[in-house]
């Protein structure tokens, strides 16, 4: 079967929850599917390689997405106030990534679109000859409605109010030009059912490479505290402010020689200003976050903002870290408070849960061990890429849904033996 998808990028490198879930999913479906991917980005870069080295066929569409800096882009926002669709879509459609799409679509013949994100429902509004699957990572409506309820300048939460209201808007409306959708948790598929959901839905959640991200024996030094993060997104740059501001202070109050390190990409110059509080350090892009998540002696996930369900934890158990995290970072994970992490909503509850795991070794190792084992039983990516081939299949109608990815791959060694 033909599968066709509509991204913002090409997925890779995956160091970015979107980027490692869409990585890890499509290269184990391309042992079953053939898979044509369309995303801003060039034909001759790594990304592109990286797709093609899994057997995914890269269409890459020249335009790029504007930056989010400069005047240019506070014109654009402006301009955005006179129309109906929120910033998000209007962003990221321009007329030669539809014209990729129209001629993918004639040529390649596919059964199914993916959109790998809800502002590309645009470009699937008018196709009637294919079926749609809208894969929604977040409630993006949630979202903004975080960043409205946590925004204190005056003039930014007005625009934010505006943009959360066509946002919302928007998702309703999108939810009528598709023939399913796929989210990462059993709350967002109420939320949307909520905002008008009528078509075919299933819940694929966030996963793990569990043979990548293996457990580690503790660190030596019991005193140094670890969150990973693309830091080119709000929520994290939010929970980056929020801890260094409220909850560092009192974690170093109590252990002066306190360290933690904030890691993740592109960070911009308000996140990298706050290595200059004691104890802190910001990293930017990295190429591996497993050595930094290693020497946690607590992975920290003080998000107060934010949708779906974060691979970040998923990453932190897998490798046997302790973790402390607000009900919002924690959100779409079948995690028991407890017993499998430790949630904490304010900053003096924060700071007292994370210094009570460093000075409990027995219970950091509890903790860990409990983490693990939930992660292996239901987070594998394996697992839940049969599970969305299996639904891909359902809705396009077809009969392979029996096959399992395994089998497939097993299959095409056989042809490739032969």
């Amino acid at each position: 079967m033909n599968l066709l998808v509509l991204d913002e990028e090409f997925p890779y490198p995956p160091n970015s929850g979107k980027r490692t879930r869409s990585f890890n999913l499509y290269r184990r479906l391309a042992q079953r599917f053939r898979i044509l991917y369309i995303g801003y980005g060039e034909d001759q870069s790594s990304a592109a390689q990286a797709l093609k080295d899994t057997g995914i066929e890269p269409t890459a569409v020249a335009a790029q997405v504007p930056a989010k800096r400069g005047l240019r882009f506070y014109l654009r926002l402006l301009k955005n106030l006179a129309s109906p669709l929120p910033y998000i879509v209007t962003s990221h459609h321009s007329p030669i990534y539809q014209a990729t799409v129209w001629k993918s679509v004639a040529e390649f013949q596919p059964k199914l679109v993916l959109c790998e994100w809800s502002p590309y429902a645009m470009y699937v509004r008018n196709l009637q000859s294919v079926k749609k699957l809208l894969v929604a990572h977040n409630v993006e409506a949630d979202i903004w409605k975080r960043y409205y309820e946590n925004e204190p300048n005056s003039l930014r939460r007005w625009y934010i109010r505006e943009q959360w209201r066509k946002v919302e808007r928007f998702e309703k409306v999108i939810l009528g030009w598709v023939d399913g959708v796929t989210t990462v948790s059993k709350s967002d598929c109420a939320r949307l059912a909520q905002e008008g959901l009528r078509s075919r839905a299933k819940v694929i959640p966030n996963g793990v490479d569990l043979d990548y991200f293996h457990p580690r024996p503790p660190p030596d030094s019991g005193q140094h505290i670890v969150f990973t993060g693309s830091m080119d997104w709000r929520p994290n740059q939010d929970a980056a402010h929020y801890f260094v501001r409220e909850i560092l202070p009192l974690l170093r109050r109590k252990v002066p020689d306190l360290q933690c390190t904030f890691v993740g990409r592109d960070p911009p110059l308000d996140v990298r200003r706050l290595a200059e509080a004691p104890g802190m350090n910001i990293t930017g892009t990295v190429d591996d976050v497993r050595p930094y998540i290693e020497r946690a002696a607590v992975y920290v996930v003080p998000l107060r903002i934010g949708g779906g369900s974060r691979l970040k934890i998923l990453e932190a158990l897998a490798m046997g870290r302790p973790v402390v995290s607000t009900t919002v970072g924690a959100e779409g994970l079948d995690v028991v408070p407890d017993h499998h992490i430790v949630l904490a909503d304010d900053p003096r509850s924060f700071a007292d849960s994370v210094l009570q795991l460093l000075q409990n070794r027995a219970r950091s190792l509890q903790l860990a061990a409990e983490g693990r084992r939930l992660v292996e039983e239901h987070y594998g990516w394996d697992a839940l890429a049969d599970q969305l081939g299996s639904f891909i299949c359902e809705l396009a109608g077809t009969a392979t849904s029996a096959t399992s990815l395994a089998e497939a791959a097993h299959m095409r060694l056989a042809e490739r033996q032969n």
